[in-house]
């Protein structure tokens, strides 16, 4: 059998290490958002994505760690990430201070959602930690086991037949091609 060595080295490789343990999970670096940030993070997730009486909040699934793992990590896109959603974070209570002259987290749900609505608005100068506030709010929540509920996810699992498109499902399917002109 053939020995391989980089570029003619007897260097070892180092790998990036074990697999990890999803049994019992641990993040590998320090959590980097403030107490503030993480309520703000609580709060527009829950006002985004409200709860239901069978699917929690993002709040109470846990989607505030998710966040904080998410734009700790130390890899080049999660810091493009982080960069983003604290500036955002920041300009959420600003803008909340301009308007009503209090936080963010001290507005009631009519003033947060006002919020809420014209940083999400097409029309908004600037759309980016909207965009990318709720990328990662729907990726964490319906990735998550509660999310996989919520959508009838059941994983990589043998089937012995597929479930047809409920006619219900296949009307709002062809409205919205219609829509389209397809």
């Amino acid at each position: 059998m053939e020995q391989h060595s980089l570029a003619g080295s007897d260097a070892q490789v180092q790998g990036y290490g074990t697999d990890p343990n999803l049994v019992t999970p641990r993040t590998p670096w320090p959590r980097t958002l403030s107490e503030h940030e993480r309520a703000l993070v609580a709060a527009l997730g829950d006002l985004v994505l409200p709860g239901t009486a069978e699917y929690p909040a993002p709040s109470a699934m846990g989607i505030v760690d998710f966040f904080d793992d998410w734009v700790s990590a130390p890899y080049v896109s999660q810091q493009q990430h982080r960069t983003v959603i604290t500036a955002g974070l920041a300009m959420v209570d600003a803008e909340a201070v301009r308007q009503f002259g209090a936080g963010f987290l001290e507005l009631d749900a009519p003033r947060q959602r006002r919020i809420i609505d014209q940083i999400a608005s097409p029309t908004a100068a600037d759309r980016s930690f909207f965009t990318r506030f709720r990328s990662m709010l729907l990726n964490g929540y319906f990735t998550s086991d509660v999310g996989f509920k919520a959508i009838g996810y059941i994983g990589n699992v043998p089937l012995q037949s597929f479930p047809s498109v409920t006619p219900e499902v296949k009307s709002i399917i062809d409205d919205e091609l219609r829509k389209l002109g397809l």
